[in-house]
């Protein structure tokens, strides 16, 4: 896989500008989203007072919001604009999740669980239109052909600065405990918020195409009447619906249950960045001979392994377990979510590709709100059980379904329709 697209040349043409900016801003996005998401914002919310049950809440909230995707994909066929809504409503965004970090300095102590979700959800809810804006401008910036290379190169950079702010963040929170970490943390997220908002100013403004003249019912209607995409939808519904009950847990039980250390969980999610590079880079070299939907069903497996891991976690040691369950977690994500980013996109006309990705997100949005929220009451009520449930008994049930998913279900779903004689 060549970077291409990087390299600087003479005359240089306005695809090739727009995908390279989005390069670099995806670079500062990610390195935002590394201290804001993942096992940092399960740091900060223990920090805060959270318990398992009030995590699951929290990590539900941006799939719940994702049921206003709908709202925003007709609220884009209104747009006069789409460059300068992307950059309001991303912006926003970025500056609403920072502003979480100054709750201890302006809340009592019994105030900043509850301040730290309300002001999440606004957070969430921006986000909702924000993710219905940036795929229809990005697919429209990068042409079809060279979709799947583009994604796995900017998925790669992009993975290699997570795997940068993972560790720099993990050793600072270790080196200061408390809220000094946390402050210092911040204050580095300060920095991303005015590079990624510095980039975005940058990016290109395509033409929109409109679904002009279609009725609104139409229009919302579209992806249903849609039959390969609707399978599709209604098996990654319930794949979200298991996986988040399982994966968003993983630092939860290694922060609260096993005690491990911080900048221990820190490196074992930079290795799951690295790998998740490598199912980016495979990914990217086998688009050209496999469909999205071989490459998708092949992505699934690894994410069911990465549950049935925990399993070992009493006849082998504690990290090479955890090493092993990262590195499948990250190879399976990288490839999953590069597919599903195409597989959303990829049936749709650019007209129609807003109502696509939002009835995508609302949908798989309401497993995702109902997974995570569940699986915080269930480890919750775990704590009465033998301790080894919370350990891994859990993750090894639902690792079994994803399992029995992945592999029998999966590829009926995604079987290539026969041509009609």
């Amino acid at each position: 896989m060549r970077f291409q697209f990087l390299i600087k040349d003479k005359p240089k043409s306005s695809y090739r500008k727009g995908m390279q900016v989005a390069v670099v801003e995806g670079m500062w996005a990610m390195l935002l989203l590394t201290m804001l998401t993942g096992p940092f914002l399960t740091a900060y919310l223990l920090y805060l007072g959270a318990n398992s049950k009030q995590i699951g809440i929290v990590l539900a909230i941006p799939a719940l919001a994702n049921l206003l995707q709908v709202v925003a994909a007709m609220y884009m066929q209104r747009l006069v604009n789409r460059k300068r809504a992307f950059i309001i409503f991303t912006s926003a965004h970025r500056l609403i999740g920072l502003s979480t970090g100054l709750i201890p300095f302006i809340f009592p102590k019994d105030l900043w669980l509850v301040t730290f979700i309300i002001i999440f959800l606004i957070y969430a809810v921006v986000n909702a239109f924000a993710g219905v804006i940036w795929p229809s401008l990005i697919s429209d910036m990068v042409p079809n052909q060279v979709r799947g290379k583009y994604f796995g190169i900017r998925n790669v950079l992009t993975s290699a600065v997570n795997s940068t702010g993972l560790y720099i963040t993990g050793v600072i929170i270790d080196a200061y405990p408390g809220a000094w970490g946390f402050n210092i943390m911040y204050a580095i997220a300060a920095v991303t918020v005015v590079m990624n908002i510095i980039y975005m100013t940058k990016y290109p403004n395509p033409h929109f195409e409109k679904s002009e003249g279609m009725k609104l019912g139409t229009f919302v209607l579209r992806p249903f009447r849609d039959r390969t995409f609707f399978k599709g939808l209604v098996f990654l519904t319930m794949w979200t619906l298991v996986v988040t009950m399982t994966h968003p847990f993983f630092s939860y039980v290694m922060l609260d249950v096993l005690r491990v250390p911080y900048a221990t969980v820190a490196n074992l999610v930079i290795l799951q960045t690295i790998t998740s590079m490598a199912g980016f880079y495979v990914c990217g070299l086998l688009s050209r001979r496999l469909s999205e939907r071989a490459l998708l069903i092949g992505s699934l497996p690894f994410l069911a392994a990465a549950a049935l891991l925990w399993s070992t976690m009493n006849v082998l040691p504690q990290l090479l377990v955890l090493i092993m369950i990262y590195a499948f977690l990250g190879f399976g994500l990288g490839s999953y979510n590069q597919q599903i980013f195409i597989f959303m996109i990829g049936s749709s006309t650019k007209a129609e590709r807003p109502i696509y990705i939002a009835v995508f997100s609302a949908i798989t949005g309401i497993a995702g709100f109902i997974g995570p929220t569940v699986g915080g009451i269930v480890f919750e009520e775990l704590k009465a059980y033998p301790l080894w449930l919370q350990e891994y008994g859990l993750f090894l049930m639902l690792g079994i379904i994803l399992l029995i998913l992945a592999v029998i279900v999966a590829p009926i779903i995604f079987r290539k329709p026969k041509n009609k004689l």
